[in-house]
């Protein structure tokens, strides 16, 4: 009788089901991954299906979004720029119009109605010129650096009979990148000459230091501020370290060190604070500070020194001027009841500085008369600037019955002013070795003054007098000369009587008594106030547009040749501006190229790890097909047989 064997194995129904269907789930799961890689091409599409390219994906997708933005910004920023370079050319096309017009009204062919009419064409391109510096793209003005107002708003806008810059000296820029950010604005004072004309104050306000003062606010013995960290202090041979690190004023160094002291040696001594310095007092014992190796805190603050019985005084730290430096704690004397009388145009107001407490309150006080003036601390950290922004117009500072003006070193006349300063700039010319003019006193008195060694107002005022009593006549009893700081110019006093006229009257070739405002015949009159010619004004395309449009109206030849030389000067300012825009074009362009192919090698990149290669997965789902209908036929088959298809 035959049997079956024992080494065969037996396969229920049920297994036999249970492993079709994980086949035929594990054959249907490839495939549909398969299918979803030839419709989407890619063949990571979750972290899940290449751990080990997750990382490299998302670097590469984040540097390919970081280069579309770098795109766009590019994008903007070289078509900003077109823009800026057309708007420029018409501004060049604009002057170079202009300056033939001066060069055609000088000399012979020109009369007071040709000149009339040219006065029109002018004042037609400053309109036009008004125009075109408040061309904006896409809502950003052209010129107007990094701060403008809204899309209505101009950036040049007219005001007190001129026109105000309202903009920034600082330029917008873009990431693209690059290192640094691209500029794609031009600020007024780039494109249009010195937009801020610029009352320099001449006084060292020199700030004393307080127990307040911020160490970042101080310029350090060593001239490179306050280099933080930790210095030794050393008690009759007991050394501590004190860390001043975290130390912000000059009160948290003094109350660290006084500390130390203390915790060596009770009322062994103490650091203080002077007025430009700190000093160190012992009584008795032996003090001594100083650096480690690599420190320099103690000698940036001027304490690098010992004290044995008695006071030694530090280094001056230089404490620099900044918005928040008490008026108090100014070294100078400054007369702040009076305040300053300023005339912008034709309009005068006066700068009260009476309830000021730091210089932001000087600040606001200015800002606050809107007359386009801003106060500011000087570069240095020593003084105070003013500045406007008001082209076409004159700027002058007075005193307003005090000190005020002089004590800040900001009077447009003064007797600091110097020479090359006053006309706009345009200087006091002399003859060298001549005397340049004649004083002539109601008496028949006369002196001749020589300025070859006049360098600022009081050397005029000096000379004069010297002048006046090698002549003989007496200073100041019969003649006199002063400084108005009220009105500004000279004043010359004559206390003779006779039946000349008191006058003042150039001698030879020199101009220097019209450059000094004092070409004048005032008859019986004991006086001659002179002419301010220190006003300050913004020396700018539109001030020599303006300059020369006056000039043509007042059929002023000599105004007309000064303003063609302004503006020729305009032009090559100009020039070099729109040179600058054309780099800053270039490099965005070539930037550009170099952003394009960084993208295409990045998406390489990209393709090579996320991206399906459909040969392959196209020859591999057609064999899963396969493989899938196999599974079903044989599974199909071996579902049907019976226990009789077995033992048969």
């Amino acid at each position: 009788m035959s049997q079956v064997g024992s080494i065969l194995a037996r396969t229920s129904t049920l297994l036999s089901g249970n492993q079709l269907l994980t086949s035929l789930r594990s054959g249907q799961r490839e495939l549909l991954d398969l299918q979803r890689q030839i419709s989407t091409g890619l063949a990571v599409q979750r972290p899940s299906d290449a751990p080990d390219k997750t990382a490299a994906i998302l670097s590469l997708r984040d540097k390919l979004s970081e280069r579309a933005q770098h795109e766009k910004n590019l994008q903007f920023t070289s078509s900003f720029l077109n823009v800026t370079d057309q708007a420029l050319g018409d501004i060049s096309t604009l002057l170079l119009e202009a300056k033939t017009v001066a060069s055609s009204q000088i000399g012979i062919g020109s009369d007071d109605v040709t000149r009339a009419n040219q006065a029109t064409v002018i004042d037609g391109q400053l309109r036009s010129l008004i125009e075109i510096v408040n061309r904006r793209y896409q809502d950003v003005p052209l010129f107007a650096g990094h701060q403008f107002g809204d899309a209505g708003d101009g950036v040049f806008v007219e005001r007190f009979g001129g026109v105000q810059y309202t903009g920034s000296t600082t330029d917008l820029a873009g990431d693209v990148g690059l290192l640094s950010n691209v500029e794609f604005t031009t600020d007024g004072l780039e494109a249009l000459g010195a937009l801020s004309a610029r009352v320099r104050g001449a006084i060292d306000l020199d700030p004393q230091l307080t127990a307040a003062t911020r160490l970042d606010d101080l310029r350090g013995t060593q001239g490179q501020g306050v280099r933080r960290g930790s210095l030794f202090v050393d008690v009759d041979g007991t050394q501590v370290t004190v860390d001043l690190s975290t130390a912000d004023t000059a009160g948290d160094i003094v109350s660290r060190i006084n500390a130390a002291i203390e915790g060596v040696s009770p009322g062994a001594g103490q650091l203080g604070i002077d007025t430009n310095g700190f000093t160190l007092t012992s009584g008795g014992a032996t003090i001594t500070i100083s650096d480690p190796t690599t420190g320099r805190v103690a000698a940036d603050l001027g304490i690098a020194f010992s004290a044995s019985g008695g006071a030694v005084a530090g280094g001056d730290v230089g404490r620099r001027l900044t918005h928040a430096t008490e008026l108090s704690a100014l070294g100078a004397t400054v007369d702040f009841a009076n305040g300053l009388a300023i005339t912008q145009g034709a309009v005068t107001k006066v700068a009260d500085f009476s309830s000021a407490q730091t210089v932001q309150d000087l600040i606001n006080v200015v800002e606050q008369l809107n007359l386009g003036l801003r106060l500011e601390v000087n570069g240095e950290g020593t003084g105070l600037d003013l500045v406007t922004a008001v082209s076409g117009v004159e700027l002058a500072i007075r005193e307003n019955g005090g000190t005020t003006a002089s004590d800040l070193g900001l009077p447009t006349f003064g007797p600091d002013t110097r020479l090359d300063d006053l006309n706009h700039g345009r200087g006091v010319n002399t003859v060298p070795g001549e005397d340049d003019l004649a004083v002539v006193l109601h008496d028949g008195t006369t002196f001749n003054v020589n300025l070859d060694m006049a360098v600022t107002v009081s050397d005029v005022v000096a000379l004069f007098e010297q002048a006046a009593g090698d002549a003989g006549v007496a200073v100041p009893g019969t003649f006199s000369i002063a400084i108005d700081s009220m009105a500004g110019g000279f004043v010359l006093t004559d206390n003779t009587t006779g039946t000349l006229d008191f006058r003042v009257k150039p001698i030879g070739a020199s101009t220097a008594v019209e450059g000094l405002g004092i070409l004048a015949a005032v008859g019986d009159d004991p006086t001659i106030a002179g002419l301010d010619v220190s006003t300050v004004r913004v020396e700018s395309v539109l001030t020599h547009l303006m300059e020369l449009r006056d000039a043509l109206r007042n059929n002023d030849e000599r105004g007309i040749t000064f303003a063609g030389s302004s503006i020729e000067s305009d032009i090559d300012a100009l020039a070099r501006a729109r040179a600058d825009v054309g780099v800053r074009a270039q490099r965005a362009e070539q930037q550009q190229n170099r952003n394009s192919e960084l993208t295409l090698l990045d998406q390489n990149l990209l393709s090579d790890l996320r991206d399906a290669d459909l040969t392959e997965v196209i020859t591999r789902f057609t064999a899963m097909q396969q493989q899938l209908q196999a599974t079903l036929q044989v599974g199909a088959s071996n579902l049907q047989l019976s226990l009789l298809d077995f033992l048969r």
